[in-house]
C-alpha cells in the first residue's frame, strides 16, 4: 500500500478513518474544556446543601447548613474566591447552632453572571436581599478581602440587616481609599492591585494572566509555609484556578477587585456602622493604621484580634478555630 512522506496511507478509506479520529479527538478536547469552564466544577459535595435564591433579577447560589430557625451567618468570599473558600467552616458553625450560608457572589461560581450590577451598591443590595430570601430579618456577615468591603458597605446601607460583622483583610472601602491616599508607602501591594484592575472594560481579556498571578499571590502571602506544603493547600489552589476559569467570570473578577477601595453610594460614604464588629488583623504597621480608621467608622462595639501567625486566611489553615472565634463573637451579640 502506498504511503505519503509523512507516513499516512494514501488509501482513501484509511485517510477517512484518520480524519474521523482526528475530529473525534478535537470534539473530546472541546468537551473537556467546556466541562472545566462549567460552574458545576465548584458543586462540591459535603455536609451542606446547594440551593439558589432569586433576588433583584438574578439567581444566586448558596451552600447552606443548619436550621433556618437559627441565627444566620452569611459568609462572603473575596475577589479571587467563591463559596468553597469557607467549606470547612460551614459544618462547625451549623453544629454550633447557626443557619450558615456561603454565597457565590453575582458573577461567580454557580450564580448568574449578568452583564451589569458589579458595584458596591448592587453587591450590598444583593446581600440584603439574600438575607430576606433565606427567611431572616438580619445576619452576622463574615467577609474576607473584598467580601469584607461588601459587608462594611452593607452595614452602612442596611443597618437593620446586619446583626454583627466579622472582617478579614479589609475595612470599609472609603476608609481603605483614604488610608491609601494618606499613607501610600504602607499600601504598595494594594496600590498595585488598584492599578492593574483599574483598566477600561475593553482591556479585560488582557488580564487573565494577571488574575491568575494575583490569586496565587494572595494565597501564598496570606498562608504559612507549613500550610503551603499540605494537601489542603494544593487542593484549594487547584480549585480556585478552576473557578477563575469558569465562563463569563472575568468581568466580575476585575470589577470586584475594585471594591477594596471603591466608592459606594455617596450618601452613605460617612455613615457609621452600628452593629458590633470583629476585625481579625495582622500585627503590622499597615494594620495598626487600618484598625485606627475602623474605630472611627464604628459606633458600636469593636473587637480587634490579631490572627495567630499573622496570616489572613484562617478559615483555610485552622477552620475549626476560626469557626469557634465566629461563634464566640456571635454569642455575645
Amino acid at each position: 500500500m502506498a504511503t505519503s512522506k509523512k507516513g499516512l496511507s494514501t488509501n482513501p478509506s484509511s485517510f477517512r478513518t484518520w480524519w474521523k479520529n482526528l475530529r473525534a479527538q478535537r470534539r473530546m478536547a472541546t468537551t473537556v474544556a467546556s466541562i472545566e469552564r462549567s460552574p458545576n466544577i465548584v458543586a462540591l459535595e459535603g455536609p451542606f446543601n446547594h440551593e439558589h435564591v432569586f433576588v433583584r433579577g438574578v439567581r444566586l447560589h448558596l451552600a447552606t447548613a443548619g436550621s433556618p430557625t437559627n441565627p444566620l451567618v452569611l459568609l462572603i468570599h473575596g475577589a479571587f474566591g467563591g463559596w468553597f473558600d469557607y467549606r470547612e467552616v460551614i459544618s462547625p458553625l451549623a453544629d454550633a447552632g447557626f443557619h450558615v450560608a456561603a454565597i457565590d457572589l453575582r458573577g461567580y461560581g454557580m450564580s448568574d453572571k449578568p452583564p451589569a450590577g458589579y458595584d458596591l451598591r448592587h453587591a450590598a443590595g444583593d446581600i440584603s436581599s439574600v438575607i430576606a430570601a433565606l427567611g431572616h430579618d438580619d445576619a452576622i456577615l463574615v467577609g474576607s478581602d473584598t467580601g469584607a468591603s461588601i459587608a462594611w458597605v452593607s452595614a452602612t446601607m442596611y443597618p437593620e440587616r446586619v446583626r454583627g460583622l466579622v472582617s478579614l483583610g479589609a475595612i470599609h472601602p472609603s476608609d481603605m481609599n483614604r488610608a491609601m491616599l494618606l499613607k501610600p508607602y504602607l499600601f504598595l501591594p494594594d496600590l498595585g492591585r488598584r492599578l492593574v484592575f483599574g483598566v477600561p472594560t475593553p482591556a479585560y481579556r488582557l488580564l487573565s494572566v494577571a488574575i491568575a498571578r494575583s490569586s496565587q499571590r494572595e494565597i501564598t502571602s496570606n498562608t504559612s509555609v507549613s500550610f503551603q506544603r499540605s494537601n489542603a493547600f494544593r487542593e484549594i489552589t487547584k480549585l480556585r484556578k478552576k473557578a477563575l476559569g469558569i465562563d463569563h467570570t472575568l468581568g466580575a473578577i476585575v470589577r470586584t477587585n475594585r471594591f477594596l477601595a471603591g466608592q459606594g453610594p455617596a450618601k452613605h460614604a460617612k455613615s457609621l456602622v452600628s452593629a458590633p464588629v470583629l476585625i481579625l488583623k495582622q500585627n503590622t504597621q499597615r494594620w495598626e493604621y487600618l484598625a485606627h480608621l475602623a474605630k472611627t467608622r464604628s459606633c458600636g462595639k469593636l473587637h480587634i484580634l490579631s490572627i495567630p501567625g499573622g496570616f489572613e486566611l484562617p478559615y483555610w489553615e485552622n477552620p475549626a478555630e476560626f469557626a469557634r472565634g465566629v461563634e464566640e463573637f456571635a454569642r455575645g451579640l
